[in-house]
C-alpha cells in the first residue's frame, strides 16, 4: 500500500489548451492572461518553417501587437543569450512574451522574463524558490510578466514548469532555476507545432519526457499527484513515441498525445539521470534528451538495487511495458535501451564526443547538481563514476 506523506506540495497555475488548429487562437487565449504587447522568443530554425509568423498573425487576429521577434535562442541556450533577449524586450516596449519553440527557446523565455521584470543578470536568478518576494522575502513571490508557450517538441515540458536550466558558458555549468513565478500562465498545444519535427529530435525529446516520468515517479520526492501524472504520461509514451517519430508528418494523433504526454510528465523532482545529463551538456555540448536516453538505463538499474522500496517502484514502471522479469532493474534497463536503439538514437556516451577522460569533471558536475539530492538511492562520487564509466 502507498504510505501516506508527511509532506509534498504540487502546484499547476498554467491554463494548458490542447486541440488542432489552435495557434491561430494565441492572441484571444493570450489576452486573457493580460498581454498587449507580445515578444516573440524562438530560434531561427523554427522560424524558417513559417511557424513564429502564424503564432504572430494569431496575436495580431486577437488584437495585440507583436512588440518584436527575438530569433537568436541556440540549441544550449546561455546566460548571454538570455540578458540579450531581455534587453531586446525591454527596447521594444514589450509587456509580454510568447515562446515558440523547445527546451531551450521556452527556458530562455522564462529567464529573460525575470530578468526583464526585476533586473539584475542571467546568473543572479540561479537557486530554488529565490525570486523576489513580498513581506521582506517571506511572503507571496512578485509576478514576472505574462508568458505564453506553443511548445515546439514533445518532451521537456517546459511550457507547464516552475523550472528553466540554462547554461553558464564560463562556469561549465547549467544553472537551474526554479519557482513559482516561472510557471506560464498559458500553454498551446497543437500538432500542428511539431509536424516538421525531424526524427531525431522527436526521438530524443521523446526521451527527454518519458526520463521526467520515470525519475518523477520514483524519487525520493514523490507525491501522489505526481504519480498519477508520471504513469499516465508513460502509457501515453508507450502507445504514441515511436509512432511519432516513424511517422511524423503522417500521424497527427500521435504528434498530439506525445505533447500532452510531456505535457503530464514534467516535474522539478527528478534524480540522477537528470544530474548526469546536465554536466554532459554544459562540458561536452551533449543534447539534453540524448543524453537522458544513454544515462536512463544505467540510473535504472543502480538504483533498483538500492532496496526493495525503490525496486517495487521501477516495477510499476516495467509492468507499464510488460516486463515482467523479477530481476526489475536490469529488465526495465534492458527494455529502455532497446527501446533507445529502436529510435535510432546512441547509446553510449563515447558516441556523442564524451572523452573517458571527462569523466572527473562529470562527476563533479553530477554531484553538485541539485537533482541528485532527490535521487532515491543516495549517490557518492564513486557511484557517478561508475555509471559514466558504463554508459561510456
Amino acid at each position: 500500500m502507498t504510505p501516506f506523506k508527511d509532506f509534498y506540495q504540487h502546484t499547476e497555475p498554467t491554463r494548458v489548451i490542447s486541440g488542432r488548429d489552435l495557434i491561430g487562437s494565441t492572441g484571444f487565449e493570450f489576452q486573457k492572461e493580460g498581454a498587449h504587447r507580445v515578444f516573440v522568443v524562438t530560434d531561427e530554425v523554427i522560424r524558417a518553417t513559417g511557424l513564429v509568423e502564424r503564432a504572430e498573425a494569431g496575436v495580431a487576429d486577437g488584437g495585440l501587437e507583436v512588440a518584436g521577434v527575438f530569433d537568436q535562442v541556440p540549441q544550449d541556450s546561455s546566460t548571454e543569450v538570455v540578458e540579450r533577449c531581455a534587453a531586446a524586450a525591454k527596447e521594444a516596449g514589450a509587456d509580454s512574451f510568447l515562446a515558440v519553440g523547445g527546451g531551450s527557446v521556452m527556458d530562455t523565455a522564462k529567464v529573460a522574463d525575470a530578468v526583464f521584470t526585476h533586473g539584475g543578470g542571467a546568473a543572479e536568478q540561479e537557486g530554488f524558490f529565490l525570486m523576489p518576494r513580498e513581506d521582506d522575502g517571506m511572503g507571496r513571490p512578485l509576478d514576472i510578466a505574462p508568458l505564453a508557450c506553443i511548445p515546439t517538441t514533445a518532451g521537456t515540458g517546459s511550457e507547464v514548469s516552475m523550472a528553466a536550466v540554462i547554461k553558464d558558458p564560463e562556469r561549465k555549468v547549467k544553472l537551474e532555476i526554479a519557482d513559482f513565478p516561472l510557471f506560464p500562465r498559458l500553454a498551446i498545444l497543437d500538432p500542428d507545432s511539431t509536424r516538421t519535427l525531424p526524427a531525431a529530435i522527436a526521438a530524443a525529446t521523446g526521451m527527454d519526457a518519458m526520463t521526467h516520468a520515470i525519475e518523477g515517479y520514483v524519487c525520493a520526492d514523490w507525491s501522489p499527484h505526481q504519480d498519477a501524472r508520471s504513469l499516465q504520461a508513460l502509457r501515453m509514451i508507450r502507445d504514441n513515441l515511436e509512432r511519432a517519430v516513424e511517422r511524423g508528418e503522417d500521424d497527427e494523433d500521435a504528434r498530439g498525445n506525445m505533447l500532452i504526454a510531456a505535457n503530464l510528465a514534467i516535474t522539478i523532482a527528478l534524480g540522477s539521470v537528470h544530474a548526469m545529463s546536465h554536466p554532459a551538456g554544459a562540458h561536452f555540448g551533449v543534447p539534453h534528451g540524448m543524453a537522458n536516453a544513454i544515462h536512463l538505463p544505467h540510473v535504472i538499474e543502480h538504483n533498483a538495487a538500492g532496496g526493495p522500496e525503490i525496486a517495487e517502484r521501477y516495477r510499476d514502471v516495467a509492468e507499464l511495458f510488460d516486463v515482467t522479469d523479477p530481476d526489475v532493474g536490469p529488465a526495465l534497463a534492458a527494455h529502455v535501451t532497446e527501446l533507445v536503439g529502436r529510435l535510432g538514437l546512441p547509446t553510449r556516451l563515447s558516441e556523442v564526443g564524451v572523452p573517458e577522460e571527462g569523466i572527473p569533471a562529470l562527476v563533479e558536475g553530477a554531484m553538485g547538481d541539485g537533482t541528485t539530492l532527490l535521487n532515491p538511492r543516495e549517490m557518492a562520487e564513486e557511484d557517478y563514476e561508475e555509471l559514466y564509466r558504463r554508459a561510456l
